[in-house]
């Protein structure tokens, strides 16, 4: 039986808190940040719903890398954080979170079912402007954006480090606005967060050193002295300066393996991709290592996870995650999550709304820190033996558990 143990134990609050600003999981003030004072510092005099000076919609393009879960929950709640503003009709979204949730629905899915919806007087979706970047040439990409700007749409929105950096490189006429980069500067999507992104057009939602501050928060909790990750494709998707960084500062060794991007798209194409993945694992498990974080775009396929981590589980060696909750629910030890999306898809909601009432997209902030949200599973902790005391479980927001 799956059973979820939601805490709210406010005895112990104090104690994660003190921890969380050791660790700098908190703001400036010491205090974790409030979601809607983040979204209030991007308040404006009006932002008052309207069409173009022609009286028709504004119109959106979407550019990604393939399916991926978070991406679609995470769009979702811009559209929410939209429809709460006004600019799109109450009710007329053609899919709910739960849809997302139940019939794992692609951002690919999402945006069909937007292009044919009537959404109200003041945006729609436009028409064979959806790219997928895992699946599509980028140069024949690029030139459709190229062609399309300004004409077909007035807006990009982007999912992630591989889109934002083509879409922001590309000097479009029409802003564009990204959403879950890893880290927008060190990508170079933006040139800064805190002092304008570098170009007018361009705007990225930064969640700063996520893996530096949970790498910090894992350690506290059972330190470690080898961190293994096994890193698929680009290494700044993946987190790695941070990672290094982390290990630099809090005192750990990081033993590293390196995957090259792989043809992903047929099912032969998984099955091989998968059986490389688990290899790595293999030879991952004989190292010298007390710690392993799962970093992003390794293993999407969830039914995959029990698979790969099971190599790391025979030495009981610890799985910390990066990314996605689902990760955990379906294997792996612990994540502390920047799972505030409701919140993060009103920022970057709030962003276009500036946008489209004519602010400058390179000049608006950027910055969204979440509260941390602690998800942990028991049964793994159970069967490695890893210490889990009351107060710590008093504060996890998720304990999983199969187990009755």
């Amino acid at each position: 039986m799956t059973t979820f143990f939601r805490t709210k134990v406010r005895r112990y609050a104090a104690i994660l808190l003190a921890g969380l600003m050791v660790l700098g999981l908190t703001g400036c003030s010491g205090q974790a940040v409030d979601s809607i004072q983040a979204v209030s510092t991007m308040e404006t005099a009006d932002l008052t719903p309207h069409t173009k000076e022609d009286g028709s919609r504004y119109r959106f393009a979407y550019v990604d890398y393939d399916e991926y879960l978070p991406a679609s929950r995470q769009l979702f709640y811009i559209l929410k954080g939209l429809e709460e503003a006004g600019w799109i009709r109450e009710g007329s979204l053609p899919f709910t979170a739960e849809d997302i949730e139940t019939k794992e629905l692609s951002t690919r899915q999402m945006y069909e079912a937007l292009i044919t919806a009537d959404l109200g007087d003041y945006i729609e979706f436009a028409k064979d402007a959806f790219f997928y970047l895992g699946y599509e040439d980028e140069d024949s990409i690029a030139q459709s954006l190229k062609e399309g700007a300004g004409s077909r749409f007035d807006l990009v929105i982007t999912f992630g480090t591989s889109a934002g950096v083509l879409v922001s490189g590309l000097g479009l006429s029409v802003p564009m606005v990204d959403f879950s980069a890893t880290d927008p500067v060190a990508s170079g999507i933006i040139a800064s967060s805190t002092e304008g992104s570098g170009n007018p057009n361009v705007w990225a939602q930064v969640e700063a050193s996520v893996p530096l501050r949970q790498l910090k928060y894992y350690h506290s909790i059972k330190p470690f002295d080898h961190l293994g990750i096994i890193v698929y494709g680009d290494e700044i998707i993946s987190g790695v300066p941070d990672i290094m960084k982390a290990g630099e500062e809090v005192g750990f060794d990081v033993v590293k393996y390196n995957i090259e991007e792989q043809p992903r798209e047929t099912d032969e194409e998984l099955a091989a991709y998968y059986d490389l993945v688990e290899e790595s694992f293999k030879n991952m498990a004989e190292e010298d290592i007390d710690a392993f974080f799962l970093t992003l775009d390794l293993v999407n396929d969830m039914s995959m996870v029990p698979r790969m981590l099971q190599h790391l589980y025979e030495k009981n060696i610890p799985v910390y995650v990066l990314d996605d909750v689902n990760n955990v629910y379906n294997g792996a030890l612990m994540i502390i999550s920047a799972y505030d999306i409701e919140n993060v898809g009103r920022f970057v909601s709030n962003a276009i709304v500036k946008i489209l009432c004519g602010e400058e997209a390179g000049s608006l902030p950027c910055i969204y820190t979440s509260a941390p949200y602690i998800c942990v599973n028991l049964d793994v902790a159970e069967d490695i033996g890893y210490p889990l005391n009351f107060e710590f479980l008093a504060v996890c927001d998720e304990i999983y558990t199969e187990r009755k």
